[in-house]
């Protein structure tokens, strides 16, 4: 992710924009933690239920449309 306040600024100069990384936002800094446990009942029931509802919106649209 791009610090987009300073490309936003810098985008225009003659030698072209400034692209530096942004500061992770607090909710993000231990996004990667929760994925280096274990597999466990409930994530696999969370993951079955988020793949049906995902299906069962894209037919929906895909019929509806």
């Amino acid at each position: 992710m791009i610090d987009t306040i300073t490309y936003g600024l810098t985008k225009d100069l003659p030698s072209g924009p400034i692209y530096r990384p942004a500061d992770p936002m607090p909710h993000e800094l231990f996004v990667s933690d929760d994925d280096d446990g274990p597999l466990t009942r409930g994530r696999m029931i969370g993951g079955v239920i988020s793949l049906v509802l995902l299906a069962a919106t894209g037919a929906y649209l895909f019929l509806a449309l």
